[in-house]
């Protein structure tokens, strides 16, 4: 068995082996470094500490997530003359959630309106707004949200402002005279400059009907009747109108007043003067709604109908 004596590796220890300047040297410092270090780290730990607690007591305040949505009718229902949108909004990771953010409205790439909303406890907000408050020009509008630089957006296209009127009169073909009888139906039909479909928009105007004494001859066509032709006219009525979607009101002369869906005139209002014949309407209207306040013209199709004492053919009883 070997002794301790007898043991020996062949390597001798050697204090100039051992280096411990790595362990010692923060040991080594003068105290004046010491200080200096351990201001700093008192520092970030400070810094830590504090964006802990003003996070925990809502200090920090802002939104995690953002998202709107204009309500799904809003282009769709021609009796809605307001700006619907929903807003949800989540915590930030560290932090509370903002109470209130901040919106734009823009059309063609031009700010058109700016304001405010406010959340609740959930992160649910809304906005209402009145066309009024931002409507220009037709076209395709977005909504912008911002919470402390968390955005989201929601477009919708609009399209009230109304560039022509046509008043169709769907009950006259030029075979029949139209019966004095019975009140005459002229839909008022509106479109934009921008497209091809009927809009409802928000406009007011007038509408003046012309009498010209004829004799009914259903022998004519459309050449005949949407023209003025050879006929001597004078203006028999004027009447005011308010069109707001796809309800409309009217004023005669007379100060006869009516309202509905449709425009339905009243013969006698402007009859019982000139009697049978041939009448026009015409129609001046300018938009509600927007920038464009010019004054449009239109008129009925065809131009002109006759009205006059029907017999029970549907023929004219003389000149009644």
């Amino acid at each position: 068995m070997q002794s301790e004596e007898d043991w020996d590796d062949g390597d001798d220890w050697d204090d100039d082996d051992y280096d411990d300047s790595d362990t010692s040297s923060i040991l080594d410092m003068d105290l004046d470094t010491k200080l200096k270090l351990a201001g700093v780290v008192g520092v970030v730990l400070l810094i830590l500490m504090s964006s802990m607690i003003f996070t925990n007591f809502g200090f920090y305040s802002g939104a995690g997530t953002i998202s709107v949505l204009i309500d799904v009718e809003e282009a769709l229902n021609p009796e809605d003359r307001t700006l619907g949108a929903h807003i949800l909004a989540t915590s930030p990771s560290f932090g509370s959630l903002s109470k209130e953010g901040e919106f734009t409205i823009s059309v063609a790439g031009s700010q058109v309106y700016s304001g405010t909303f406010d959340l609740n406890d959930d992160g649910r907000g809304s906005i209402s707004l009145d066309y009024a408050e931002f409507f220009t020009v037709n076209g395709e509008y977005t909504l912008s949200v911002d919470i402390k630089g968390t955005k989201d957006s929601d477009s919708v296209e609009l399209y009230k402002s109304a560039g022509s009127v046509r008043g169709e009169v769907p009950v006259f073909d030029g075979n029949y005279p139209l019966s004095k009888s019975e009140n005459l139906l002229i839909n008022l039909q509106f479109k934009t400059d921008e497209t091809t479909s009927y809009v409802s928009p928000w406009v007011q105007g007038t509408i003046k009907i012309y009498h010209a004494e004829e004799i009914f001859d259903d022998g004519q066509g459309e050449s005949y009747w949407n023209e003025d032709g050879n006929r001597n006219f004078k203006e028999v009525e004027t009447i005011t109108f308010n069109v707001a979607g796809t309800s409309i009101n009217w004023e005669y002369q007379s100060g006869t007043t009516d309202n509905g869906v449709s425009l339905w005139l009243d013969p006698s209002e402007f009859y019982s003067d000139e009697e049978s014949g041939d009448y026009a309407v015409t129609i001046e209207f300018t938009n509600q709604l927007g920038d464009d306040t010019s004054i449009k013209e239109g008129q009925t199709f065809w131009k002109w109908f006759h009205i006059c004492q029907t017999k029970a053919d549907g023929s004219c009883d003389g000149n009644n």
